[in-house]
C-alpha cells in the first residue's frame, strides 16, 4: 500500500506526457519521421540509447521541453538501441562521404528541422533551461533594430552583431538571412553573436557610410570593427556562415563560456574569470528532481495565473462609466448643453482602455464559441507558460546579460590598468570570463577553489572571482569569506596590478594524520611532501598519480606489494595526488603516473622511473634497488628474505647474486682508484661477511 501511495504520489508530480512526442518503439521509424517532419515548420528528432545514463537525463529534459513547446514544433524520439529503430539517415549525406550511414556520432543527438531546406544538430548542454533557450532562439533567430542606439544596446550583451539592411522583408534576401541566422545556432546555440535586420532607407544612417546601396551584410565584431560581405549580391547561407566565423575571434569574444575560454585567452593575457552560481536550490536536488520541481512551479504558475486573471476580470456593465450607457438625448438638447457634451468626450477618453478591453471581454465569447472547452484552455495558457519560462530564465541569467557584466567588467580593468603604475610593465590588461559555477563545479575543485567551503561559504547566488596568470604560472583567488562586491571586486584588481595578491597553492586537507597503513604506503599533500623532501631521514619512494588514470592504479598495486616487501625504516614509500595537489615546477611531472626516487645520500639526485619499461613488481623493485648503496640493498634483500616463509631459498640466491655482483664490481675499483683502497677494503670485508653469511643460510 506504502508503495502504491509512493508511486501515485510520483506520478502526481510530473505533468510531462508523452502524448507530445512520437517515438520509436511505438511506431516504425518512417512512421515517426513522417509524422514529425509533416506536422509543421520545425521538428525536433531526439536520438538516444537506452543504456546511456546521460541519454536517460537527456531525454527527461527533452521530455519537458516538448510539454511547453508542443504549440511550436513536432517532436519525435528514436531509441536507437532498440531492434526496431534504425537510426541511418540521422545526419544528411555529403557529397563523396559514406558519413558511417548517416548514424549519430555521439549520445544524445537531436537534429532540427526547420522547414524543408534547414537542418541542424543542437550542441549545446542537456539542461532545461538551456534548450528551453535554444527553443526561443530557433522561434525568433533574428532581432529587429530601428536605431543606432537599439544597435549599441544590442552589440552590449553580444559578442558581435551580424547586421542585415535591405528594403524590406519580402523577398528571397530576408528569407536567406533568416536561414542563415536559424543554422548559425548549430555553432551558436545561446546566440552569443546576434543576428539582426533593419529595413528602410533610415537604416542606412545605422553604418554612417554615404553612397550605401541595399542590400548590405555587415560584421561589428567585439571591438567595433566593421567587416561588409562584398562577395555578391546573392546571399547563401552557407556561403555566409563560413565568411562569420572567422569574423568572430575567440580571443576578442565578450568572455562567457565555459572554462575551455580561460585557456584560450590565458595564452595571451591574464585572465579574471568569474563563477557565477545562479540557482541556489538546484544544489539540494537531482537532475530528475529538479527537472520534476521546474515543470510543478511553471504548472503551479499557470493554474494560479487562471485563477487570478478569472477573478480579476469579471466584467460588469456598473464598471463602466455611467455616461457611456445612458439614454442618448435629442440632437438640440446635446448642441444647447456644451458642458454635458465636454463631459461625455472626457469620460471617453479616460476610460478608453477599460471600454478596449470590455468589447474584448464581449468579442470573446463569440471567438471561442467554435471551439472545445479543452483547446480554449490550451491557448489561454500559451500566453501564461512562455511568461513562465520567462521568468525561469530570469532567475537563472541570460548569457546576454553576462556577456553584459563581462564587458563592462573588462572595460573597467582596462581603464584601471591604463592609470596603475604598472602600465608599463603589465603587457595588457585583464581578460574576462564568465561561466556557470553550478555546471562546472568540477572545473572549481580541480583547480583549487572549492566553492562548497564550510567555514566561509558564500550566498549561492555570488560569484567566485580568481585570476589565472599562466606567464607567471599563477592562480590568485578572491577571499571567499568576504560578500561580493563592486568595491572588493575593484580592490582585488587593483592588487593584482599592483602585484600584491598572494599565490594559491591546491593543498589537499588530509581527514586523518597520516600513518603508514597495512599497505605501507602513506598518503601526503603537497604541503607534507615537501616538508619529507626538505628535512629526509629516509630514501622517499614517491608516486605521484592521478585518481582518474586507469596506469596509476597499476602502478599502485604493483608499488603496494613491493613496500611490503622492502619495509625497513631507511625506506619511505608515499602516494601522492597530482590532480588535488600543486607542485614547484621542478617536481612537476609531464605524464601521469610517475615514480621518483630520492636517495637518502644524494637527496638532489632523483631518478624518475623509465616510462619505456614494463610495469610490474620485478622492474619496479630493481629500480629502486639500484638507486640505493650497496650495503643498504643488501640489508633490505635480507631482510625481505627473513620474512619469507615460501620461496625464502630463491630469496637467498637472489641475495648471493647481488653480493658477487659488488665485490666484482669493488675489485675493479680496487685496480682504478689507488688512494681509495683502504676505504674499498672495508666494502670488501663486509660483503664477505654477508657472503659467508648467506652460504650458511642456503645450507641451513
Amino acid at each position: 500500500m506504502i508503495l502504491f501511495v509512493c508511486i501515485w504520489i510520483g506520478i502526481g508530480l510530473l505533468p510531462l506526457t508523452q502524448s507530445e512526442i512520437i517515438e520509436c518503439p511505438t511506431y516504425s521509424v518512417p512512421q515517426v519521421r513522417a509524422e514529425v517532419e509533416g506536422s509543421g515548420d520545425m521538428s525536433l528528432m531526439f536520438y538516444y540509447v537506452s543504456w546511456s545514463s546521460d541519454a536517460r537525463q537527456a531525454r527527461l529534459v527533452y521530455d519537458g521541453v516538448a510539454h511547453y513547446y508542443k504549440e511550436y514544433a513536432s517532436f519525435g524520439a528514436i531509441d536507437c538501441w532498440h531492434l526496431q529503430c534504425n537510426c541511418s539517415r540521422t545526419h544528411r549525406q555529403l557529397p563523396g562521404m559514406a558519413v558511417n550511414g548517416g548514424y549519430p556520432d555521439k549520445w544524445p543527438t537531436l537534429m532540427v528541422n526547420y522547414g524543408r531546406q534547414v537542418k541542424l544538430q543542437y550542441q549545446g548542454a542537456w539542461h532545461f533551461e538551456d534548450l528551453t533557450r535554444f527553443m526561443n532562439n530557433l522561434i525568433q533567430p533574428i532581432d529587429r533594430v530601428h536605431s543606432t542606439a537599439e544597435l549599441g544596446a544590442l552589440w552590449s550583451i553580444s559578442d558581435a552583431v551580424v547586421l542585415a539592411v535591405l528594403d524590406s522583408a519580402d523577398g528571397p534576401t530576408y528569407r536567406r538571412f533568416v536561414a542563415t541566422a536559424i543554422q548559425w545556432l548549430e555553432f551558436d546555440p545561446e546566440r552569443n553573436v546576434r543576428f539582426a535586420v533593419a529595413f528602410g532607407r533610415q537604416a542606412k544612417k545605422m553604418l554612417r557610410v554615404e553612397g550605401l546601396s541595399l542590400p548590405q551584410l555587415v560584421v561589428i565584431d567585439n571591438r567595433h570593427g566593421l567587416h561588409s560581405y562584398n562577395k555578391s549580391d546573392v546571399w547563401q547561407p552557407m556561403e555566409i556562415l563560413h565568411w562569420v566565423r572567422p569574423k568572430v575571434n575567440p580571443l576578442q569574444a565578450a568572455g562567457y563560456g565555459t572554462p575551455a575560454k580561460i585557456a584560450i585567452k590565458a595564452r595571451h593575457t591574464p585572465v579574471l574569470a568569474m563563477a557565477i552560481r545562479m540557482h541556489r536550490q538546484h544544489s539540494l536536488f537531482t537532475s530528475d528532481d529538479l527537472l520534476r520541481k521546474e515543470n510543478v512551479d511553471c504548472d503551479h504558475y499557470w493554474k494560479q495565473e487562471l485563477q487570478d486573471g478569472s477573478e480579476a476580470h469579471k466584467w460588469a456593465l456598473f464598471q463602466i462609466s455611467p455616461e457611456l450607457y445612458e439614454v442618448p438625448k435629442p440632437q438640440e438638447q446635446t448642441a444647447k448643453n456644451c458642458y454635458r457634451a465636454f463631459q461625455l468626450n472626457r469620460a471617453t477618453l479616460a476610460n478608453y482602455y477599460h471600454i478596449n478591453g470590455f468589447l474584448n471581454y464581449l468579442w470573446s465569447q463569440h471567438t471561442h464559441e467554435g471551439h472545445s472547452e479543452a483547446e480554449a484552455r490550451q491557448l489561454l495558457a500559451l500566453r501564461t507558460r512562455n511568461r513562465c519560462l520567462a521568468h525561469t530564465h530570469a532567475q537563472q541569467g541570460t548569457p546576454a546579460g553576462k556577456i553584459g557584466i563581462a564587458k563592462l567588467v573588462a572595460k573597467y580593468g582596462q581603464l584601471m590598468w591604463m592609470h596603475s603604475a604598472e602600465h608599463h610593465i603589465q603587457n595588457s590588461s585583464l581578460a574576462v570570463v564568465l561561466f556557470d559555477g553550478n555546471k562546472h563545479r568540477d572545473f572549481l575543485h580541480q583547480i583549487g577553489i572549492d566553492q562548497f567551503q564550510l567555514n566561509h561559504k558564500r550566498d549561492a547566488s555570488t560569484v567566485q572571482v580568481f585570476i589565472v596568470d599562466a606567464a607567471k604560472e599563477a592562480l590568485h583567488v578572491m577571499p571567499q569569506h568576504q560578500t561580493f562586491t563592486y568595491l572588493a571586486l575593484k580592490e582585488f584588481m587593483k592588487q593584482f596590478y599592483a602585484r600584491q595578491l598572494p599565490r594559491v597553492q591546491r593543498n589537499t586537507i588530509l581527514t586523518t594524520v597520516p600513518s603508514q597503513d597495512a599497505s605501507y604506503i602513506q598518503v601526503y599533500n603537497r604541503q607534507l611532501l615537501l616538508l619529507a623532501l626538505q628535512h629526509s631521514n629516509a630514501t622517499n619512494v614517491v608516486l605521484i598519480q592521478r585518481p582518474d588514470c586507469a596506469l596509476s592504479a597499476v602502478m599502485s598495486q604493483e608499488l603496494m606489494q613491493v613496500a611490503a616487501m622492502l619495509r625497513s625504516p631507511e625506506l619511505s614509500f608515499i602516494r601522492f595526488d597530482s590532480q588535488a595537489n600543486d607542485l614547484p615546477w621542478e617536481l612537476t611531472m609531464p605524464a601521469s603516473p610517475a615514480l621518483l626516487v630520492f636517495p637518502q645520500s644524494r637527496p638532489t639526485e632523483s631518478v624518475v622511473f623509465p616510462i619505456d619499461i614494463r610495469v610490474d613488481t620485478a622492474n619496479i623493485m630493481s629500480f629502486i634497488l639500484a638507486q640505493l648503496e650497496p650495503e643498504q640493498q643488501l640489508r633490505l634483500v635480507l631482510a625481505s628474505c627473513r620474512r619469507r616463509i615460501r620461496h625464502a631459498r630463491s630469496c637467498l640466491d637472489f641475495a648471493g647474486k647481488l653480493v658477487l655482483q659488488h665485490i666484482s664490481q669493488y675489485l675493479k675499483y680496487w685496480e682504478i682508484y689507488v688512494k681509495e683502497r683502504d676505504q674499498i677494503l672495508s666494502h670488501l670485508k663486509q660483503f664477505n661477511e654477508m657472503h659467508i653469511a648467506i652460504e650458511s643460510s642456503i645450507k641451513l
